[in-house]
């Protein structure tokens, strides 16, 4: 028993581990992305530094060789640099423009004749957030009841692109089979702005406010969404009716008190020349 007790605490002093690991839960494809591995060795000597994007190594540093950091380039991904101190190891990747999500794993091995080896694997998510709302266009402020007319809504760049929602009064309008998300050209990055028209009629019998809003979706986990609405008075057949009607009665006014004025004026002259 004594023995064993001996050879476990040998175990747990000899023992080394990787203390923190960092790897951006998004990283934009316009900008590098640095990962860092922190570690400790104890009383044992470091023989390697590796990182691996999935099953690919992409990093190694190995600090009895010269020169001792060597640089792997995959497929979809470009690896800019690194640097190692005695007890961690930075590299910086250029993510690839494509909505992607990969694992980052560093690993850690000791000199021999144990080459005992420590891991920890995290994911990165390629990802380019949206800077602005939506941009509602085509939206008049008022309407008539019978009209129609097309909105269009925008989105800006980003990667994925954002999905588009339309909705009217809080509810969600059922795309019409050519009211499709529509792409831009990829941007540098890859990088694309999306757009979907809506078309609006207002049936004869509706009046009153509509509010109108479109949401933006950015699909990863979770969810990013933007939206912005706007407001269009529908005024109804009856309210116009009385608009022109009162109109009217203000015009039937001015023309009796104008009436009244000249024949006060014509009864004036008349009894002047009677005096």
């Amino acid at each position: 028993m004594k023995f064993i007790s001996i050879i476990t605490l040998c175990a747990i002093t000899s023992a080394h581990e990787i203390t923190q690991l960092k790897v951006p839960l998004y990283a934009d494809p316009r900008r590098p992305a640095v990962l860092s591995c922190h570690f400790q060795m104890d009383d044992q000597k470091l023989h390697s530094v590796k990182w691996y994007r999935d099953m690919d190594e992409i990093f190694r540093y190995n600090p009895s060789q010269k020169p001792p950091i060597r640089l792997f380039n995959v497929t979809g991904i470009m690896v800019q640099g690194g640097e190692c101190q005695i007890d961690s190891c930075m590299v910086k990747v250029m993510p690839p423009p494509v909505a992607t999500r990969a694992a980052y794993t560093c690993e850690v091995s000791t000199e021999g004749p144990k080459f005992q080896i420590a891991r920890q694997t995290k994911h990165m998510t390629v990802v380019a957030m949206p800077d602005l709302d939506p941009i509602i266009s085509g939206a008049p402020k008022v309407l008539k009841p019978g009209e129609q007319i097309f909105l269009n809504c925008s989105s800006d760049y980003s990667l994925p692109p954002s999905d588009i929602n339309w909705y009217i009064d809080n509810e969600l309008q059922k795309p019409e089979a050519w009211q499709r998300t529509e792409l831009s050209a990829v941007q540098p990055g890859g990088l694309r702005k999306s757009w979907r028209v809506l078309r609006l009629r207002v049936p004869a019998t509706v009046s009153g406010a509509l509010r109108i809003r479109c949401e933006s979706i950015l699909l990863v986990e979770p969810p990013v969404v933007r939206d912005t609405a706007t407001i269009i008075t529908v005024h109804s057949q009856t309210q116009l009716s009385k608009y022109v009607s009162n109109n009217r009665g203000i015009k039937l006014t001015a023309n009796t008190i104008l009436l009244i004025a000249v024949t006060w004026t014509l009864i004036e002259i008349s009894t002047f020349m009677s005096l």
